[in-house]
């Protein structure tokens, strides 16, 4: 019966049935289209196609269930059977391949197994060292870990979504998956040096590029600084002065210096082990450990000294040291240094030479730079008397006998410092005292720097010789009996003095004495009175003589005299004199005699009357006959003119010194004008002689004499306390304060206690220091500048000032004129006398006046006489003058009315 008559039946039943199969059917119909777009999806499943042939099966099901809903209506059981046996065909299939790709699907991990999977990627991932980013196929970033946000400054969701460049510069998803070099840049856009490496990824949802990235900054700084490193050591290497080398464990060069080449004349390509033994000595291969390397010991450190063949094929000592080398526990080579030390082995072999001579004959000693003796030979401790212990540490002077005066050793110490050499003869003391003469050769002994270091002394013991030789001098060139020269010596002497006199233009006398009655003593007394007489006479003369000067015997009662460098001829009559007056005493001889002698002396003069020995022998001796004419007891130039003047200048030396016992010198002041205002200002104090006889004596005939003798220091301190003294009486009075100058002579100021003296009269007297000016020459300044300008210092410390007299007529040079602290310069009074007749006169004048203004001094002029040249030199800017045009000197009471007049007057 069809299957609709039931339905009919009961129609209820009909639309459940057609109800239940359109839902299931259609519920079939879906299940395949799931499972399309499931395959389509996943198609990296090796069995995603079976999901196709499942499809079919629930499609056919789906059919067969339209089917039995068609068949309700219109019955077609071909149909209905062909559907099922279709659906009974695809379902044993689907049986079949579903039992055989069960294994696989029991594989499959779980979607709990999958999510434990998912943790520990992302913990791995977060995790890594490296930042790690990933990227999809449009360049957005995906996905980072803690490391990316940490190494780019970012936080990790701030990169999600940017563009991979944000970070890395690339071109969108372009880059090689090599360990690559790359700029990254930071959130702050500083930049870092990284490596990338990279990797595919493909899903099903896109391809992804994973990318490692690796800050490789330090390790770059660290490279670079390796070059840098490397570079500095082969420029270190390049200009060093020692040969550096490198070699492999085979002992081939790998790297030499420049320093190597330049010695050497070969490179690191030419420097295989083999080959360098062919630069080394036959007789030093064997000791050479450079070429006969067999030490691997780590750390251990090789040393040798041997000749290498130089460039130009020359032999010469290196010091070679090595060091086995190792890289962590690995042996590399070796690396070492050497020297040239050719310059020591040669003093090496010097030394050797040296040592040899060193033990000679002849006494030696070496000392450092201080003297102090740091060996001595044999032949000096058999000399000397000392053992070899007892010299060493101790200083040359040990030795000294006490013979020479320091100024003997000072010399000799400035000769080798000048020199580096000294010899000469010495006297020394041995050990047991006893004084030896001996030649001695000092040497000074300096390094590259010409820095002494050492001195060495040889000496010959030269006593004997030397008695034997003064033994023999002294017959040969000394009065047996006086001891004094002879005739001989003396005309030696005399020969030399005249050299050296021609050589530097200076002057000598010649005296020639003879004792009057001698001849009486010897023939009254007998000859042994005789001869103690003239002994006693040549020690008289000696006591008046000079150490420069000679006495010699010529025989029998003949004496004659050497006065070396006088300055005048009355020099050589002065010492006649003191010698004919000490002759003239008393003698005691033998037995208790005492006789009297007197001397006759005669004078010649070099170059006045003669040039050589004879002529001014016979000079003097015609000039001895003159004096004896005269009765004896007399000296006499072979000029008259000489003696005559001679005896005048004796003559006034002895009024002067008791003129200044008798107080016959005055003080007479010269007003000094101030030419602007025509004042006065100042006065210069002058001394003149008050003889009660002769009357004013003019300065022109005793400041001369007073010079010669050294009496012009006396007459200068007289001078400047009676100055300061009326200085204070004229301030006492009420008259204002004026400026007195005083002369200073060069002997005075040559006086290193001239400070203090000035210093004990100020305070005497009471009088203003800085009223007080001292005049001292040019001459007197420029003899010692370097003296002169700390007294200058001192006087002006004191408030003193300090003018310079006669300026112009000196040497000195505007170099130390500036140096000294002066107030004044005076111009000399031989520049004033032509003005305004001499153009030459007036333009020194001139540049005198605005020189010392240039340098801050004021300028007076002196030997002011006409009216003219006061014009002159207002015009010029002079400040002040003094002279006859305005007043001469005069004394005390006159130039007191002169200020009186002038106060009174306004």
């Amino acid at each position: 019966m069809p299957h609709g008559a039931c339905y009919l039946w009961q129609p209820s039943i009909l639309w459940l049935h057609v109800l239940s199969d359109a839902i299931i059917a259609l519920s079939y119909f879906t299940i395949p289209f799931a499972l399309i777009y499931f395959v389509d999806k996943r198609k990296d499943l090796a069995f995603s196609r079976i999901f196709l042939l499942f499809g079919a099966f629930i499609l056919l099901c789906g059919i067969t269930h339209v089917i039995s809903v068609w068949t309700i209506w219109y019955p077609d059981y071909w149909l209905d059977g062909m559907v099922k046996l279709a659906t009974a065909c695809v379902s044993l299939g689907s049986a079949v391949i579903i039992w055989r790709i069960m294994p696989l699907l029991l594989e499959l991990p779980s979607l709990t197994a999958y999510k434990t999977k998912g943790i520990f990627m992302r913990a791995i991932f977060n995790a890594s060292p490296d930042a790690m980013i990933i990227s999809n196929d449009q360049g957005r970033i995906t996905m980072v870990n803690q490391q990316a946000g940490k190494l780019l400054g970012f936080e990790a969701n701030e990169l999600i979504g940017q563009p991979i460049d944000l970070v890395i510069s690339v071109n969108n998803n372009a880059i090689s998956c090599d360990n690559a070099p790359y700029v990254a840049k930071k959130k702050d856009q500083t930049e870092i040096d990284v490596e990338i490496s990279c990797n595919t990824i493909d899903t099903s949802e896109g391809n992804f590029l994973a990318r490692a990235i690796r800050d490789v900054t330090q390790q770059k700084q660290a490279e670079s600084a390796l070059i840098e490193s490397e570079e500095r050591f082969r420029q270190l290497a390049d200009n060093a002065a020692t040969m550096i080398w490198i070699t492999d464990t085979n002992g081939d060069f790998t790297f030499v210096n420049q320093c190597w080449r330049k010695f050497t004349g070969v490179d690191v390509d030419q420097l295989t082990h083999l080959q360098w033994l062919d630069q080394i000595h036959p007789d030093d291969k064997e000791t050479a450990f450079i070429g006969n390397i067999k030490n691997t010991e780590k750390d251990a450190v090789l040393t040798s000294e041997y000749r290498i063949r130089g460039v130009n094929g020359d032999w010469f000592w290196i010091l070679d040291k090595g060091k086995v080398n190792y890289q962590d526990t690995v042996f590399s080579g070796y690396i070492g240094s050497a020297i040239d030390i050719t310059a020591r082995k040669n003093a090496e072999v010097d030394l050797r030479v040296a040592a040899a001579a060193f033990e000679t004959q002849e006494p030696l000693i070496i000392t450092d730079a201080d003297s102090i003796i740091l060996q001595a030979n044999n032949a000096f401790v058999q000399t000397s008397g000392y053992m070899r212990e007892e010299v060493i540490g101790q200083k040359m002077n040990f030795l000294k006998s006490g013979r020479h005066d320091q100024q003997f050793y000072q010399d000799m110490w400035e000769a080798i410092a000048n020199t580096g050499f000294w010899q000469g003869e010495i006297w020394d003391k041995r050990k047991n005292g006893e004084i030896i003469l001996v030649w001695l050769a000092i040497t000074a002994v300096k390094n590259d720097d010409g820095k002494v270091t050492h001195y060495v002394a040889a000496y010959i013991d030269i006593t004997q010789r030397k008695l034997a030789e003064d033994e023999i001098k002294n017959l040969a060139f000394y009065d047996s009996l006086t001891q004094l020269p002879n005739r001989r010596l003396l005309q030696e002497r005399l020969k030399h003095c005249i050299q050296r006199s021609k050589r530097e233009g200076q002057q000598f006398a010649l005296l020639m004495l003879d004792l009057d009655r001698f001849k009486d003593v010897n023939d009254t007394l007998g000859h042994q009175a005789g001869d103690e007489l003239l002994k006693q006479v040549a020690e008289r003369i000696k006591t008046n003589l000079r150490a420069v000067d000679m006495v010699a015997r010529l025989g029998g009662d003949e004496f004659v005299v050497i006065l070396e460098n006088i300055a005048n001829p009355e020099d050589a009559a002065r010492v006649a004199e003191r010698i004919v007056d000490d002759l003239s005493k008393a003698f005691n001889l033998v037995h208790d005699h005492d006789v009297w002698v007197d001397a006759s002396i005669g004078i010649s003069l070099y170059p006045q009357h003669g040039s050589n020995f004879e002529s001014l022998m016979a000079q003097a001796d015609s000039a001895m006959y003159k004096a004896k004419e005269q009765g004896g007891g007399h000296f006499v130039y072979f000029s008259a003119d000489f003696t005559r003047v001679a005896r005048e200048r004796i003559k006034l030396e002895g009024r002067l010194r008791k003129a200044i016992l008798n107080n016959e010198l005055r003080v007479y002041f010269q007003p000094q004008i101030d030419i602007a205002s025509n004042r006065i200002i100042g006065a210069e104090a002058l001394v003149r002689w008050q003889d009660p006889n002769e009357g004013l004596i003019p300065p022109g005939r005793f400041i001369p004499v007073a010079e010669e003798t050294n009496l012009i220091v006396a007459i200068g301190e007289w001078v400047l306390h009676e100055t300061c003294k009326q200085g204070r009486i004229w301030l006492d009075m009420g008259f204002p304060p004026i400026t007195l100058a005083v002369n200073v002579s060069t002997q005075q100021f040559k006086r290193s206690d001239i400070n203090a003296l000035v210093k004990k009269v100020i305070a005497e007297t009471g009088f203003p220091a800085g009223q007080l000016e001292l005049e001292i020459t040019e001459s007197g300044l420029m003899k010692n500048h370097e003296n002169a300008v700390k007294i200058l210092n001192k006087l002006h410390e004191s408030g003193i000032k300090v003018a310079i007299d006669d300026f112009g007529t000196g040497y000195s040079s505007l170099a130390y004129l500036k140096r000294f602290p002066l107030d004044v310069l005076k111009i000399d009074k031989s520049f004033i006398d032509d003005i305004p007749h001499s153009k030459d006169d007036m333009e020194i004048a001139a540049t005198i006046v605005a020189m010392a203004h240039n340098l801050g001094f004021k300028v007076i002029a002196e030997g002011v006489e006409t009216k003219e040249q006061l014009e002159f030199l207002q015009l010029k800017g002079c400040d002040s003058y003094q002279g006859y045009f305005n007043c001469r000197p005069i004394p005390i009471d006159e130039f007191t009315k002169l200020i009186q007049e002038q106060h009174l007057g306004g």
